[in-house]
């Protein structure tokens, strides 16, 4: 049966044809928003997500970094601060002089170099120019004309005694006669005097065997009387001087007294004495040790004297305080580290020491190292905390101490 087309059904038609384009561009570009609009939701999401990861890995990681790392620690001083005093010295010989110049002269020759041994009396200084020469025999020829004049005065003294006592002379005779023999008198001392010191100012011996420490002028120089020339020293070691801080001067009168020269072992030694007055400049008193046995003392040579004092912690005595290889200890103002402890960046060293819980650089000054410890003179107070494994920390860690 075939349809009727009516003209409203053709109406319809064409108008449904006309409006279809439309409408499926219409669906399309609604689907294009929709995909459009979900690929966004789906971007927002993912970076949501990925700053949620980011911020999980920061809160982790800045987690992991503000968790205390684990260390080994020393506590500075604990063992025996304080119980023995170390002060620096030298070997002073039994005679140290120095020699100097007696007339107003050139020096012509020093015979001996400096660390050059001289005998006892052998001329260390010769004033033989010609002018001090002639000085010389000057001094000599004074020296017979006031004899001559002291004798002629003698004479005429005796004169007037005899005339006086026969009642020819008056009083006031004799007694210029008197004045006038003293005068001579003085006056030939004086001239005696003067060639004695031209006589020994031309040549200058040695008061003792020794050696030259120091040349103080060279040959040919004109020096004045005092002027220093030689320093000498003689060769028998007296002892072995060393300054104490006035604070230290109790503690060193009643402990007992070890001396080290140069690297060689500690030996028991004696306080001879304390010099009388402490120096206002330097406010020490100098000790005087002298070894007990054993010690080759040699005049000039570096020394080291150690008091063992009786300010030890509890259980501990001063042979079990800590040493270095050599035997020596810490001063009262130096402490002990572990070697392994120090940090050196450079020319610099320094420890970790920990409190409240941080690590903090401290940069030290370090004395004496001796086997697996070094010697703090200053930078650290005894009771502090280093780290012994410093090569993980950095300054301003947290850190908890390892039990």
């Amino acid at each position: 049966m075939t349809p009727m087309h009516t003209p409203g059904r053709r109406r319809a038609r064409a108008a449904l044809a006309f409006f279809t384009p439309r409408a499926h561009a219409g669906r399309h570009a609604a689907t294009a928003s929709v995909s459009l609009a979900a690929l966004a939701l789906a971007s927002l999401a993912a970076l949501a997500l990925a700053g949620c990861a980011r911020h999980d890995a920061s809160s982790s990681s800045s987690g992991d970094a503000a968790a205390p790392v684990a260390v080994a620690t020393f506590t500075v001083g604990g063992a025996s601060a304080g119980a023995e005093l170390v002060f620096p010295g030298r070997v002073t010989a039994r005679e140290e002089v120095t020699l100097t110049a007696r007339v107003a002269a050139p020096l012509t020759r020093l015979p001996v170099r400096e660390g050059g041994r001289f005998r006892a009396g052998q001329a260390l200084a010769l004033f033989d120019a010609p002018e001090t020469r002639r000085a010389t025999e000057a001094a000599h020829e004074a020296v017979r004309a006031a004899a001559l004049r002291r004798d002629l005065a003698r004479l005429q003294e005796a004169r007037m005694e005899s005339l006086f006592t026969a009642r020819v002379a008056s009083q006031r005779e004799r007694e210029l006669a008197q004045a006038e023999r003293r005068d001579a008198e003085s006056e030939h001392a004086q001239a005696a005097a003067a060639e004695a010191q031209w006589a020994a100012g031309s040549v200058i011996p040695a008061p003792f065997a020794g050696v030259v420490v120091r040349r103080r002028v060279d040959e040919g120089a004109t020096v004045a009387p005092g002027t220093p020339l030689l320093d000498l020293r003689s060769d028998a070691a007296g002892e072995v001087e060393v300054p104490l801080p006035e604070s230290a001067v109790e503690a060193a009168q009643g402990a007992r007294a070890f001396v080290q020269v140069g690297d060689g072992p500690w030996r028991q030694a004696k306080l001879a004495r304390l010099d009388g007055m402490t120096d206002y400049a330097t406010r020490t008193r100098t000790a005087h040790l002298a070894p007990l046995a054993g010690a080759a003392l040699e005049p000039g040579a570096y020394a080291r004297a150690r008091f063992d004092v009786a300010t030890h912690a509890p259980g501990r005595t001063a042979a079990s305080a800590p040493r270095h290889d050599d035997g020596s200890s810490p001063s009262s103002s130096s402490l002990l580290v572990p070697a392994k402890a120090v940090v050196r960046r450079g020319a610099l060293a320094g420890v970790f020491v920990i409190r409240d819980g941080v690590a903090g650089l401290r940069w030290l000054r370090l004395g004496r190292a001796g086997g697996d410890s070094v010697e703090v003179l200053a930078g650290l107070w005894a009771g502090e905390q280093v780290a012994l494994a410093p090569g993980a920390l950095s300054d301003g860690l947290r850190v908890r101490v390892a039990r």
